[in-house]
């Protein structure tokens, strides 16, 4: 059966202020980790699974940078070595604890899932405006119900707008405009410009565009599962230049299971960064207009599964973003998988 998930890549695995004194725990790729902070402060990940008998090391506490399982009480680092057994039992080295590299960058919390000596830093995505100067973003967890490529599909053409979300993101001629889609490489980039049209509720809320406006939706795509969403708006004809963000969209799409997604999301803007009245604008709507996307795609995912038919997705021009993406991550994943069978021959 064919690999699910890119292995050797950064995910999402949480925001950093939802690891604390207190350890988090989050099923990545269905493999359930353990997130918690050692002596220094630095984030440590770690199988929650004890190689013991299989409890939960969840079940347990963080004391000194280490967890003791809940069950018998055997002690592990933050590197997953077995630092202590009761009763002065001995153990050998290869009684450990599977460890993860993390990362905390971004506001986020980033897990590698693959081979620990190909995790590099460099590799995480750019998603900055969560924190940087001259930026503010609301932002949340969405849990979805379905596989995360759906939600790729769902984000990499915004055509559904009109009909999903009718009063947050949704405006005319969206679907007229036909997306203009490139490929560089295993970057997925596409725009879209619409010119004099109608003004969706999002930029009439936020900025008091309620006539006619000039319209952009530009996007990026990384593997494995990273949309960046820069979207602006202007009132028809004036000078603000294309593709300057009215605010931008971070979206990081991390499988939990095959059939489960956490949806981690920010809307990021670099204007009226004190104000909370734009502030509660954009996380309401943003949290009105993905709840309705994962009432589509829970539907969506629960239609595909009950289908016995064997009959595939059908692809159209403005599912061309999304039908590139899912090629590159294909193939990355067949490489992968390959990778060992290369290695033994």
């Amino acid at each position: 059966m064919a690999a699910s998930f890119l292995r050797n890549c950064w995910y999402v695995a949480g925001w950093a202020n939802e690891i604390t004194e207190r350890p988090l725990v989050r099923t990545i790729c269905n493999e359930p980790i353990l997130f918690f902070r050692d002596q220094d402060g630095a984030v440590r990940a770690v199988s929650d699974r004890c190689p013991h008998r299989k409890a939960p090391l969840s079940s347990g506490f963080i004391e000194k940078g280490e967890i003791t399982c809940g069950y018998h009480g055997i002690r592990f680092d933050g590197q997953g070595r077995c630092v202590h057994v009761p009763g002065g039992l001995s153990f050998g080295s290869t009684f450990a604890v599977r460890a993860f590299p993390a990362q905390q960058m971004h506001g986020f919390i980033f897990i590698w899932m693959g081979d620990p000596a190909k995790a590099d830093a460099a590799l995480i995505p750019d998603f900055s405006e969560n924190e940087k100067p001259g930026w503010v973003a609301v932002r949340d967890m969405l849990p979805v119900a379905c596989n995360y490529q759906l939600l790729a599909d769902n984000l990499l053409d915004l055509t559904h707008v009109v009909y999903v979300h009718k009063t947050t993101l949704g405006g005319s001629q969206v679907t007229d405009t036909p997306l203009d889609v490139t490929v560089d490489g295993d970057v997925v980039r596409a725009e879209r410009f619409m010119k004099n049209v109608d003004t969706a509720p999002i930029y009439k809320a936020a900025r008091g565009l309620d006539s006619k406006i000039d319209r952009w939706q530009i996007f990026e795509w990384r593997a494995p599962s990273y949309i960046k969403l820069t979207l602006g708006a202007r009132a028809a004809g004036t000078d603000l230049p294309y593709g300057t963000p009215v605010h931008r969209v971070l979206n990081a799409l991390t499988p939990e299971t095959d059939a489960t997604t956490h949806y981690f999301w920010s809307t990021a803007r670099n204007w009226a960064l004190d104000d909370p009245k734009v502030d509660a604008i954009y996380f309401n709507m943003t949290v009105e207009a993905f709840n309705e996307d994962k009432a589509i795609a829970e539907q969506q995912q629960r239609y595909i599964a009950s289908d016995t038919s064997g009959a595939p997705l059908i692809a159209f021009a403005f599912d061309k973003a999304g039908q590139s993406a899912r090629r590159i991550l294909r193939g990355k994943i067949e490489e992968e998988e390959a990778a060992p069978l290369a290695r033994a021959g």
